[in-house]
């Protein structure tokens, strides 16, 4: 049962995004990073997606505790190699988790509406309305592929299908890209039907305004961007 779901405008959630993919481009203090990774924590409890929220916290602190293990032994190649690892897999994950309170409870939907709001051109909102919605299509594809396989007694366990990469490649990827293809058409027209590159205006049954907790993010990581400025 959740106790506590906070609801975010797309447009904040995707600013979320960008200043992510900031403090992974450019140089980050420590002691920011830590904050930012617990306010993302503290975005997905807001949520409601609490422990998928505490998975990612503890996985950050894990990969940080790694580092500094083998940071002792930095003498030896093969173990500087693992803490390489370790700290570029803690640098990303921020973006990872931005990602995924982005689109965590976020209708496909809604970010379209989202960015009609910001006029992003048509050009680019017919293809990005197509990306969106071919991956959550091909995911049930996959999964119906999978499920008529099991069915069949073919590749029954994961481990079967890394066993037997030819029978994989037969069964699951060839049937996969033939479905993809006809996917992408079919959203392509679908898109164009419901009038996306309609130039007037467009209505949405979402009405998207930003709220106080919207405004709150965006002021946190305006100041997260400002203390970097000093601490850098």
């Amino acid at each position: 049962m959740t106790l506590l779901q906070v609801k975010f405008d797309p447009r904040s959630k995707l600013c979320t995004i960008l200043f992510a993919s900031f403090s992974l481009m450019v140089s980050f203090p420590f002691s920011l990073e830590i904050l930012f990774v617990s306010l993302l924590c503290f975005l997905f409890i807001l949520s409601g997606s609490w422990k998928k929220g505490l998975v990612f916290y503890s996985i950050f602190w894990l990969l940080v505790l790694g580092d500094y293990l083998l940071f002792l032994y930095s003498d030896q190649p093969l173990l500087t190699f693992f803490s390489f690892l370790f700290v570029g897999n803690r640098r990303m994950l921020p973006t990872i988790m931005a990602a995924a309170f982005a689109m965590d409870r976020t209708k496909i939907s809604e970010w379209i509406a989202a960015l009609q709001k910001w006029r992003v051109p048509f050009y680019i909102l017919i293809p990005l309305t197509v990306l969106f919605r071919f991956f959550p299509t091909l995911i049930q594809d996959f999964k119906s592929i999978r499920n008529a396989m099991k069915f069949r007694g073919i590749a029954v366990s994961t481990a079967a299908l890394f066993l037997h990469p030819f029978q994989t490649m037969e069964y699951i990827l060839i049937p996969v890209l033939m479905s993809a293809e006809n996917t992408s058409f079919d959203l392509s027209a679908a898109a164009l039907v419901r009038g996306l590159s309609y130039t007037g205006t467009h209505t949405s049954v979402y009405a998207l305004r930003l709220r106080i907790q919207d405004y709150l993010l965006l002021s946190v990581l305006l100041l997260l961007v400002i203390g970097r400025s000093w601490l850098v």
